[in-house]
């Protein structure tokens, strides 16, 4: 069985004995975790973490290594109905407090800037993900713009190849598949493509936030180290 060492700032270690004929030869996994939002007007807002996993292996030339294959998996979900963006940050940095090696991705599309600026004046580092029509993503810092068709096409493509999965024991896990199912193709009046959610009653909030950690995991953490801290905070 392949030993690891784990370190604290989320990197995942091969050990190959302190033989000095690895120097060079070795690489840095990794155990993540990408943490999506989607605040909520009149619906509860959702929260949705993904724990991103990739691991060195030998390659079986000597001491060299790769990294192997990489697997994102929805571990946690929930929802929750606060009214005060003071009241919704506190809850989140509770949250938070309980992950490890995290990023975190939040809708900041209309209302959602001010919660942004909530989270920043606390010290919360995150992406500030404001969804638009067409098809491009841009990035200036913290502050994405990301076409809504792009955001909810990642995730569909990270599930259709099974690099995005589902945790077995997920609570909810049904709920979240059925949100996930609602988006379906419709036609604008200029006759251009777009996925919207779909059917009466469906609100899809974890769907998106699922969208927004997995558009962090494949498009916005660049890790290379290190944890996202929460300034200020007690």
């Amino acid at each position: 069985m392949t030993e690891y060492q784990h370190l604290l700032d989320g990197r995942v270690v091969l050990p190959s004995n302190a033989d000095p004929a690895a120097v060079g030869m070795t690489v840095n996994g990794w155990v993540r975790h990408h943490v999506g939002m989607d605040l909520g007007r009149n619906d509860p807002s959702a929260i949705v973490a993904i724990r991103d996993e990739c691991f060195p292996q030998f390659t079986g030339r000597g001491f060299e290594q790769e990294l192997g294959e990489r697997r994102c998996t929805v571990v946690f979900q929930e929802t929750v109905q606060l009214y005060s963006y003071t009241d919704l940050a506190d809850f989140l940095v509770r949250r938070l407090s309980q992950i490890p090696n995290w990023s975190l991705a939040i809708d900041a599309s209309g209302l959602g800037a001010p919660f942004s600026s909530t989270l920043d004046n606390a010290g919360i580092e995150h992406f500030a993900v404001v969804m638009t029509a067409g098809t491009s993503l841009s990035r200036k810092g913290k502050d994405v713009t990301c076409a809504k068709t792009l955001l909810l096409e990642n995730m569909a493509v990270g599930l259709e190849t099974g690099v995005l999965t589902i945790a077995h024991d997920l609570d909810g896990k049904q709920d979240l598949l059925n949100e996930i199912a609602s988006f379906e193709l419709a036609s604008t009046s200029a006759g251009n493509l777009v996925l919207q959610g779909g059917g009466r009653g469906h609100h899809a909030d974890r769907a998106i936030a699922t969208a927004l950690a997995y558009l962090s995991a494949t498009h916005l953490d660049t890790y290379q180290g290190g944890e996202h801290r929460l300034l200020g905070w007690a």
